[in-house]
């Protein structure tokens, strides 16, 4: 392992982290973004939603009625009252609906009265295009039409018959939800949050660390770094302490700033129903979120300072790394189904398990027993990528820029040769 001088890796730290600050790239998109435009386009993109589904909900519904029974005129005279149907007669249908100048046929069949029918019985046949969002919503407006004329229908029959309407009911079911406001709230937060910190821990992390080691040998200065009165695993190290705090920065300021705007942004799609909802992280789950929080930061960051730094360019650098964060991304997205439970073989896979955690931790939920495997993982991972960086450092032309391989390359001829 490193021979770690302390006093010289705190010196370099701080070099690193003033550098930063005065590099506009870093600061907007490890920092500034994270604070105002993900939250920003987050609700715009509720927004968004919001208003396409006010206007497809807007559409008049273009309907057709083929073979009402003359008993159930009524049900016609409700549709012509209804503003958002629109009722009409042409002579092919189905080509209408085809072309798109008809929503929806209704046709109707007379049913013959039977043991036990009532009189006027019908049967509606509902011919649709649901390949067309307009036509799939005339359809459900149809129907709910039809249902409501039908419970009326039904009503009136039965009263002429002597039958109440709690007599033909027979049983209702009556359902309440037992969730507090805070519980709601957690839900949803365990739902988004984790997603949006995996994604912000990891365009906050791309920008330092490819600056701190393929932007040194763009800039020409790798080589003059190399020649302080340092080892190199000081440098090394305090890059990669520079990069970590940049990572878990963006992640933590994110998350501030989506708690602080979560309420605004999910206005638009929830509407009235945001009154049940608390968007409140218990205190006691604090220090176990900024804990992972950190823990990630350091895997993320050193698995992007290692892939980086096989890279002459900023540029180079950007391609190396894409798939690191795809490979912490696409598990996050895949974990958005709420009724995912959290095991012990869930503890052991990076990421996820970090992802497991925070959403209990959301709702107050502590397993330790689960909770001390994500962190024995994660702690496993910041050591191995240490490791794996004390053995990149012992070649030279890794130093001075001369090999040209890839991480998989390098790992492939040298470590896995060397130690087979």
């Amino acid at each position: 392992m490193l021979n770690v001088n302390w006093g010289d890796v705190y010196l370099l730290y701080r070099r690193e982290l003033r550098s930063a600050l005065r590099e506009r790239n870093i600061v907007v998109n490890s920092i500034l973004l994270p604070i105002f435009l993900y939250p920003l386009l987050l609700w715009l993109t509720y927004t968004g939603m919001t208003f396409v589904t006010g206007q497809t909900e807007g559409f008049v519904s273009r309907v057709m009625l083929r073979n009402l029974p003359p008993a159930h005129r009524g049900l016609e005279e409700e549709l012509r009252k209804d503003e958002q149907i629109q009722l009409l007669n042409l002579e092919d249908p189905g080509a209408a609906i085809r072309g798109g100048s008809l929503d929806v046929l209704a046709e109707f069949d007379v049913v013959a009265p039977d043991a036990g029918l009532l009189p006027d019985n019908f049967e509606a046949r509902l011919a649709y295009d649901d390949s067309k969002d307009r036509s799939g919503i005339a359809r459900t407006r149809i129907e709910d039409a039809i249902r409501r004329y039908r419970d009326r229908y039904l009503e009136k029959q039965g009263l002429q018959l002597g039958v109440s309407p709690m007599e033909m009911q027979g049983y209702r079911v009556v359902s309440k939800n037992l969730a507090t406001s805070r519980q709601m709230g957690g839900f949803l937060l365990g739902l988004m949050l984790p997603l949006f910190l995996i994604i912000m821990l990891a365009i906050g992390g791309i920008f330092p660390a490819i600056d701190a080691t393929a932007g040194e040998r763009e800039k020409s200065t790798w080589e003059t770094l190399m020649t302080t009165a340092t080892a190199r695993g000081n440098i090394v190290l305090a890059k990669f302490l520079y990069v970590a705090t940049i990572t878990a920065a963006a992640g933590i300021l994110n998350l501030a700033a989506m708690l602080l705007s979560v309420r605004t942004v999910i206005t638009p799609l929830l509407g009235e129903r945001t009154q049940d909802f608390s968007f409140r992280i218990p205190l006691s789950s604090v220090p176990l979120i900024l804990l992972v929080t950190v823990l990630l930061a350091l895997f993320v960051a050193a698995g992007m300072m290692i892939l980086a730094s096989f890279a002459r360019t900023f540029k180079e650098g950007q391609s190396l790394v894409s798939p690191l964060y795809m490979a912490i991304f696409l598990p996050a997205l895949f974990l958005q189904f709420p009724g995912i439970q959290f095991t012990p073989a869930l503890a052991l896979i990076p990421v996820v398990n970090v992802v497991m955690v925070f959403r209990e931790a959301i709702v107050g939920v502590f397993q330790w027993h689960l909770i001390a495997i994500t962190l024995a993982v994660e702690v496993g991972l910041v050591l191995l990528a240490v490791w794996t960086a004390t053995v990149i450092l012992r070649y030279e032309d890794f130093l001075i820029g001369s090999y040209d391989g890839s991480f998989g390359k390098f790992l492939k001829e040298r470590v896995m040769k060397r130690h087979g």
